[in-house]
């Protein structure tokens, strides 16, 4: 026999997909192989093993070009099976990190199949402004004679709730990782979430066509992390395509060979996900996952149906969960998904999405059951929040003075919070002091998005700092905080500063390799969450703006009550109510950046721009040059002033510290001490 250790590779992949050593035992114990023949028959298995998973790898790569799902054989029965497969529905929800193109291929496919005019999912103003998914929505195509529910959910990790609930509707996930950044922490987080489900997966390798695209490292690293959060053989096995959502290609072998159309991933689509199984005969089931309002038949319960049917007309009742009160209801419009808009029908059968109007009282999570024979199914759980802040009545001295302010008592801000919470399962409300309320969610963009839209309804609010919520653990009685993985991509010549400012937070360094694109590198750092509130801001002033911060929830961890500053630098408030004047501008000009500019109305009290020491500084900005009989010169007369930093919402929520209140109105955005006597005098 050959010497078969003698040519043995160095080094064993470090998974084996399909149990591969397992089976090799098995076989040499049924074969009978004797123990003097050990040492031989080991050599044997590990080389077998090691051929065995480069083979697996190799075939990925190349894609599986007939992937077609089995057919079961069926023996003709007098007894009739419990539940059926409708071949004529699939449904499945796209899941990625942030701008891995969800959303542009979702419209590619809608074009694929058919539709005259692409009309964007991202159809919310805020989404189209700052370029991604806030809300999760639904939309269908028909292909092959097949309706395809698809689910567009978000990609940030402040949104994870919107993901959570929306997977209920889905039977498989198409995860979406982009060629370039390969996997990413939202990655992690929707990954998790679809096998804790036990969905079955598609991975679709997208934007192949960007320059700097590496599809191979991609497709590994998948792998590994398919493989590091406990996935089965099966799992680990999983589809792969190829594609550019923004140019409408695809490929199930290759990114070099891309056909000129989708076709390739909706044949994946349509073969890989399972179809739904349903029982018709069994009562009404569908649990309600998302909710929507119209103003003239009211609230709109969307979800997927898992048993029985709805018709327009027929009587319904709710119920949350096993306990739960049951509250009848009559379906007034029904609706189906085509394309990304609804569509009215008399009827949807089990195992398709639909809508309908013709209850205010309901909630996410809710089961929509038969009243004469109810089966609630378990109602949605999500993940607890981490930070949160207090939202109150504004007090400045200009509340309620612009036009465009329609809303500014503590009722209405109640009203409209208790809404946001009813539709929004990761947020959380609960009333503190007179007049303010303690909103609790997932980070602060998600929250910043709140008062977004608050006052571009014509809200008027007085929010806090953002703060971490911590937890005591049950079994050791210790007090816990929440830790964020943080990736940040940046050229090399930023090194140092990433380094130094996330020294300063208290990070730990877990990984840093090179980028896709040259003279960049890619830092990976666990870092306590409440350090790591406003350091995207700070990073991308510092890097010149050629940062990229990503972070997601990754553990809880016992606190060590240190406390490290917010910001390093102090604040500038003003202690006149009045006009900013050019004058004092110009003699302050020095002493750090303003957030006003000339003629602006201020109070006392108001932050109008950051020190640069550490410590706080108070002025008088609407001070006035002194009159006198003195001829001025030409050149007094002329004031050079540096033009003011404007500052967003977001910037405000990174900027502020913990004794400061943020002052949101339709119109204005004012920073203010949370002592200021103006506030106390309103």
């Amino acid at each position: 026999m050959p010497n078969v250790e003698a040519s043995l590779p160095t080094a064993a992949p470090r998974v084996v997909p399909g149990n591969l050593r397992g089976r090799l035992e098995t076989q040499a114990a049924k074969a009978g192989i004797s123990d003097a023949a050990s040492n031989t028959w080991s050599a044997t298995l590990a080389a077998a093993t090691v051929a065995g998973a480069a083979a697996w790898r190799a075939g990925q790569r190349r894609g599986k070009a007939s992937r077609a799902r089995p057919v079961a054989l069926r023996v003709a029965t007098l007894d009739r099976p419990a539940t059926t497969e409708r071949e004529d529905v699939r449904n499945i929800a796209i899941i990625a990190h942030v701008d891995h193109g969800k959303t542009t291929l979702t419209n590619a496919l809608m074009k694929e199949c058919g539709m005259q005019e692409t009309k964007s999912m991202d159809s919310n103003q805020l989404e189209q402004e700052r370029g991604i998914t806030i809300l999760a929505k639904n939309a269908s195509v028909t292909y092959k004679g097949i309706k395809v529910n698809i689910v567009d959910t978000p990609g940030h990790a402040d949104f994870g709730g919107e993901v959570e609930r929306i997977l209920n509707m889905a039977d498989a996930c198409l995860l979406l990782v982009d060629a370039q950044e390969g996997p990413m922490p939202q990655t992690k987080f929707v990954l998790r979430q679809a096998l804790k489900l036990k969905k079955k997966l598609i991975v679709c390798i997208n934007k192949v066509d960007k320059p700097a695209s590496r599809p191979d490292w991609v497709l590994d690293t998948t792998f590994d992390l398919f493989a590091s959060m406990g996935a089965d053989d099966e799992t680990c096995d999983f589809p792969v395509v190829y594609a550019s959502g923004f140019n409408g290609v695809s490929s199930r072998d290759s990114p070099d060979k891309l056909e000129e159309d989708l076709k390739p991933l909706l044949d994946t689509i349509i073969e890989e996900c399972p179809p739904p199984k349903v029982d018709a005969e069994a009562p009404l089931q569908m649990l309600v996952s998302n909710l929507d309002y119209d103003d003239y038949v009211g609230r709109i319960c969307i979800g997927r149906i898992v048993s029985g049917s709805i018709k327009v007309g027929s009587p319904v009742s709710m119920m949350f969960g096993e306990d739960g009160k049951m509250r009848e209801a009559t379906v007034s419009k029904l609706w189906d998904f085509r394309n990304n808009e609804r569509s009215e029908t008399e009827e949807v059968k089990a195992g398709d999405i639909c809508a309908f109007a013709g209850t205010e009282d309901v909630q996410i999570g809710d089961t929509v059951v038969d009243k004469n024979d109810p089966r609630p199914l378990p109602p949605i759980i999500v993940e607890e929040p981490t930070v949160a802040m207090e939202f109150s009545v504004n007090k400045s001295p200009y509340a309620g003075k612009a036009k465009e302010s329609t809303k500014v008592t503590t009722p209405a801000i109640k009203a409209r919070l208790e809404k946001e919470c009813m539709t929004n399962l990761a947020l959380r409300l609960e009333p503190s002091a007179s007049e303010t309320f303690v909103v609790k969610g997932r980070g602060t963009l998600q929250l910043g998005i709140l008062m977004e839209n608050m006052r571009r309804e014509g809200y008027e609010i007085m929010v806090s700092a953002p703060k971490v919520l911590l937890r005591e653990n049950q079994d050791t009685g210790k007090t816990e905080e929440p830790v964020e993985e943080a990736i940040i991509e940046c050229p090399n010549q930023h090194q140092g500063t990433v380094m130094e400012e996330m020294q300063k937070k208290g990070a730990t360094m877990l990984d840093m390799q090179a980028a896709a694109v040259d003279d960049a590198t890619v830092y990976k750092f666990s870092i306590p969450t409440a350090n790591m509130i406003g350091m995207q801001g700070i990073l991308l002033k510092k890097c010149s703006g050629e940062a990229m911060v990503n972070s997601v929830f990754s553990h809880w961890q016992e606190t060590d009550g240190k406390r490290i500053r917010l910001r390093e630098k102090g604040s500038i408030a003003t202690t006149a109510t009045g006009k900013v004047t050019a004058y004092q501008l110009r003699n302050m000009n020095g002493r750090g950046i303003f957030f006003v500019g000339a003629g602006e109305e201020v109070y006392e009290g108001q932050v109008i721009g950051q020190n640069g020491k550490a410590e706080n500084l108070e002025c008088n900005i609407t001070k006035e040059k002194a009159v006198s009989n003195v001829r001025a010169t030409a050149t007094a007369l002329i004031v050079n002033v540096a033009p003011p930093q404007v500052m967003g919402l977001d910037d405000y929520l990174g900027f502020m510290d913990t004794d400061e209140i943020l002052e949101v109105t339709p119109v204005a955005l004012r920073l203010c001490k949370a002592n200021s006597k103006a506030l106390k005098a309103k």
